[in-house]
């Protein structure tokens, strides 16, 4: 087998181990990685709180209307019992049930406004929640599809290697060693394909008499402008 075959075959291999490596290397970061989930819980944290907060202020004002109420109530028994007769006393109950029916009234507008207030908060917390289950659900689909591609991921690399090595043992020490020279240099490409007269990995144009060299001899040819060693099928 020509010598630039079986270095074009290692490349082969060695692109795709690179390939797969790349990949496992974003695997690893987004296995497990669950910001998007924290951001909902966090949004839905934040209007649980503002929920159970419009709640304690809508009953404190129901709990102010009840005891109002019932101070007024007790007053104006009082005030047609017939049991007071002093003319002040009379007017001063008069004149606090006045003022305690205002503030009934002022109490029920503040309880509408914080009825809705507890309306609004408590949807924004129902979708929230559903926000955060439905990420949660879609979160740990994608991590179960993670999981599957790093785990048959892992299983091409290591026959991936097998073949490495079988290829690796059909070359000499020393070619070996060029190759791996030049894919150090090449940023991982140490072979490149010709395409009609011109070099896959830098596009230049390749003499004739270079290309006719590559074809025929047995001896490993070098694009003349990125020196990688070029393959001719």
């Amino acid at each position: 087998m020509n010598p630039v075959l079986k270095l074009y075959i290692l490349q082969q291999i060695d692109t795709k181990l690179d390939k797969y490596a790349y990949r496992l290397r974003e695997l690893d970061a987004a296995i497990g990685e669950d910001s998007v989930v924290r951001t909902a819980t966090e949004r839905f944290d934040s209007t649980a709180s503002d929920s159970r907060d419009a709640r304690r202020v809508h009953q404190r004002i129901q709990d102010e209307i009840v005891v109002v109420t019932q101070k007024r109530a007790t007053g104006q028994k009082r005030l047609y019992s017939g049991t007071v007769t002093n003319p002040k006393e009379l007017q001063d109950l008069q004149d606090e049930g006045v003022s305690l029916g205002h503030r009934i009234e002022g109490l029920e507008e503040r309880q509408l406004e914080a009825m809705i207030a507890q309306e609004d908060t408590e949807s924004a917390e129902a979708n929230a929640l559903d926000d955060l289950e439905r990420v949660r659900t879609d979160w740990l689909q994608e991590q179960d599809l993670l999981l599957g591609e790093n785990d048959a991921l892992l299983e091409k690399t290591l026959r991936l290697k097998d073949d490495r090595e079988i290829a690796v043992k059909s070359i000499s020490e020393a070619e070996e060693q060029s190759y791996d020279s030049v894919r150090a240099r090449k940023r991982g490409v140490a072979v490149a394909r010709l395409k009609g007269d011109i070099c896959s990995a830098c596009g230049m144009v390749l003499s004739a008499a270079r290309i006719q060299l590559a074809r025929s001899s047995s001896e490993l040819v070098k694009c003349g402008n990125c020196a990688r060693f070029i393959y001719v099928k």
